[in-house]
């Protein structure tokens, strides 16, 4: 709990921060005063007074606020009247350009969503990417062994001619395969061989992976049974296992069931009943088994070129799957039970952390996306409402009334309420 209590402050913390810190700055930008500058709601359990902002950390962490002068009408005038010997504002909010207060409005979520490419950078430049480098095959399709001639324990060491040292540059090159018929050069004990291939959406073979263990979740079943990072399991329930994929099978079917584990440690056999606890997979939208263990994967750290684009891809495939799923929910194609809030953004929070600090980070670029994207939903109370409203309001060169702004922001408090207590409800039922 402590772990995912620590772990879902951070999150909520630096995103409110970087959304509020959007605002803020290009509001200075603009020369717009700034009276306060809250991170969450409430009484401030923080606070200090730097020029003429009034920097907060309040009770409640839910959100946050930018209070510039001269969101009401008449706000400078007052000010200017009620200490006259003190140096007021020439103009608030309001009084700047049109343009200004949009992009004011638009900095926060703008923020949240650049803040994510950056914190891609930090992750592919400290910790690198994952690659398999283990090039041996292993059959998963006979017709396509006999039709091929493949074997179990061939090494794909080239494709079209082109060195290959790891999987992903063997993806890498048969992607790009305009002709979708690659050439592999296989070593076959102390024999190169030479073969066509087709490229379908399966090639009938997959990496043959040891049955060593990669990155082990804290707290996890394998943790708490004692495993290590690079140990080797040997034997399942008294079955042989041979490669990674050969456990993960067994493990998936056996959620809440206890298997007896032998796993080679520094040279030493150690054994350990573990219990795989369950786990919704929604990929193949069913519950397996899991024991906290990831594949033994290697690391390579990009130069800085391709660490800018990998960043740069992964933040655009990032925000298109948002914008897509969020219209599948629209229309009704996706369920809309699975919209999570809170306490679904908590729980993945501390499963992240468990998982080590670049899959915390991972997580905080998703939900920062998340975040700017949602805020411009033209939804009253949200930025993107105040971006509609103030667009309406320059094109009939009028603002609206007090009342009428009241009764929109009520609206659209009302819509956030509703889709609070929504999301919660899912979170709690699931």
């Amino acid at each position: 709990m402590i772990i995912t209590l620590i772990a879902f402050l951070f999150i909520l913390a630096f995103s409110i921060t970087i959304h509020e810190f959007g605002h803020f700055i290009v509001a200075k930008l603009f020369k717009i005063p700034v009276e306060k500058f809250s991170i969450g709601f409430g009484p401030p359990l923080f606070r200090k007074q730097i020029g003429e902002t009034d920097f907060r950390i309040a009770y409640f962490p839910f959100g946050g606020y930018v209070k510039m002068t001269g969101e009401e009408e008449g706000e400078v005038l007052k000010k200017k009247e009620k200490n006259p010997e003190k140096p007021a504002p020439e103009f608030g909010f309001y009084d700047a350009p049109l343009i200004h207060r949009i992009l004011v409005v638009f900095s926060g979520p703008l923020f949240n969503i650049v803040s994510a490419f950056f914190v891609f950078i930090f992750i592919y430049g400290i910790f690198g990417v994952y690659i398999n480098p283990y090039m041996r095959i292993e059959i998963t399709d006979n017709n396509f062994a006999q039709k091929f001639e493949f074997q179990n324990n061939d090494s794909i060491i080239a494709v079209n001619g082109i060195p290959v040292h790891h999987w992903e540059q063997f993806w890498k090159i048969v992607d790009c395969d305009s002709d979708h018929i690659v050439e592999l050069t296989i070593k076959r004990g102390d024999k190169l061989l030479k073969k066509e291939l087709p490229v379908n959406d399966s090639l009938g073979f997959r990496s043959l992976v040891p049955a060593i263990l990669g990155e082990i979740k804290f707290g996890g079943p394998a943790y708490k049974a004692g495993m290590k990072k690079n140990d080797r399991i040997l034997m399942i329930d008294d079955k042989k296992i041979n490669s990674w994929y050969q456990m993960v099978e067994i493990v998936r079917k056996s959620k809440n069931k206890p298997l007896k584990f032998i796993w080679l440690h520094n040279g030493n056999k150690k054994s350990a009943t573990i219990t795989p606890f369950p786990f919704y997979d929604p990929i193949t939208k069913d519950t397996i088994g899991q024991i906290g263990v990831i594949m033994p994967l290697l690391r390579r750290h990009p130069g800085i070129l391709e660490t800018f684009n990998m960043s740069w891809q992964r933040g655009v495939d990032i925000i298109w799957l948002t914008l897509k799923t969020l219209y599948q929910l629209i229309i009704g194609r996706i369920s809309r039970k699975a919209l999570g809030g809170p306490i679904a953004i908590a729980r993945l929070s501390g499963e992240s952390a468990r998982w080590g600090l670049e899959n915390l980070l991972g997580l905080l670029a998703v939900i920062s996306i998340n975040l700017g994207l949602i805020n411009l939903f033209p939804i009253p109370a949200l930025d993107g409402g105040h971006i509609i409203i103030a667009i309406i309001e320059g094109i009939r060169k009028k603002r609206f009334s007090k009342q009428t702004r009241l009764v929109i922001q009520q609206i659209g408090y009302a819509i956030i309420l509703l889709l609070i207590i929504f999301v919660t409800f899912n979170d709690i039922t699931r």
